[in-house]
């Protein structure tokens, strides 16, 4: 349970109050819960979207939704986008520069651009879909989106000595990775075919590797600031590939 509660305090806002110690290694271990937190965050926005639809119409009902998934989270995910485009582009390769200004609080051109396609591109994919699979599709999007930062963690050299990335990855292990993986097959296969959801998974596979590869080339490793952006990355993907 403390694991769970973890999880849930991380990735959300919603107040959970955890009476045992944290250790360094439950960071890890609260992992295996993360897509369970995403049908929290995906249950809530599909309920956000059909109650909103009764009173306006789709696209202010959208805009609700993202403005309540970012409260939910606290952008938490879009601060990480943020911080690496920021860094990625104004380190010029630089490792140590580049580690420098993704700590750094400041936003600058490329993060905030970042942050404009990003929720302009969600606004748009939602909007063309369906009025009737968007529900499910925010929960897909959620769960999936939890589910690659995982992925993009098994396994991941961090690339400080010190943070919130090495403290995932480092007691992360592939019984952990299991869970959550099994977790998320269980949810998927009742939103998605089991042939789309295969798809899907190849597709973001091949996409969080190349994520990984690259801030490994960059960066020697992950960040917080990176698992972040990683989730950004996925839940956009899946938007497009239910709109494909």
């Amino acid at each position: 349970m403390k694991n769970f509660l973890l999880a849930l305090q991380f990735l959300t806002r919603i107040p959970v109050r955890i009476k045992d110690k944290i250790e360094d290694g439950d960071y890890g271990y609260s992992m295996a819960w993360f897509p369970a937190v995403g049908l929290i965050l995906g249950g809530i926005l599909a309920l956000v979207f059909k109650l909103a639809a009764l009173a306006v119409n789709p696209a202010i009902a959208v805009i609700l939704v993202i403005t309540v998934y970012m409260f939910l989270t606290g952008a938490l995910h879009l601060d990480g986008l943020s911080d690496a485009c920021d860094g990625l582009y104004g380190g010029k390769g630089d490792k140590v520069k580049t580690l420098e200004i993704m700590r750094d609080s400041r936003i600058g051109t490329i993060g905030a651009l970042a942050l404009v396609l990003d929720i302009g591109l969600r606004f748009a994919l939602l909007y063309s879909l369906p009025v009737s699979r968007i529900p499910a599709s925010l929960i897909l999007m959620a769960v999936m989106g939890r589910w690659g930062q995982v992925f993009f963690c098994l396994n991941a050299p961090s690339a400080r000595a010190e943070g919130r990335g090495g403290s995932f990855s480092s007691s992360l292990t592939p019984g952990i990775f299991g869970f959550s993986s099994i977790t998320m097959f269980g949810i998927c296969l009742f939103l998605l075919k089991p042939f789309s959801l295969a798809l899907l998974l190849v597709f973001l596979v091949l996409i969080i590797r190349l994520a990984k590869n690259y801030f490994a080339r960059k960066i020697g490793g992950i960040t917080g600031d990176a698992i972040g952006a990683v989730n950004e990355i996925t839940e956009i993907f899946v938007l497009f590939f239910i709109l494909w």
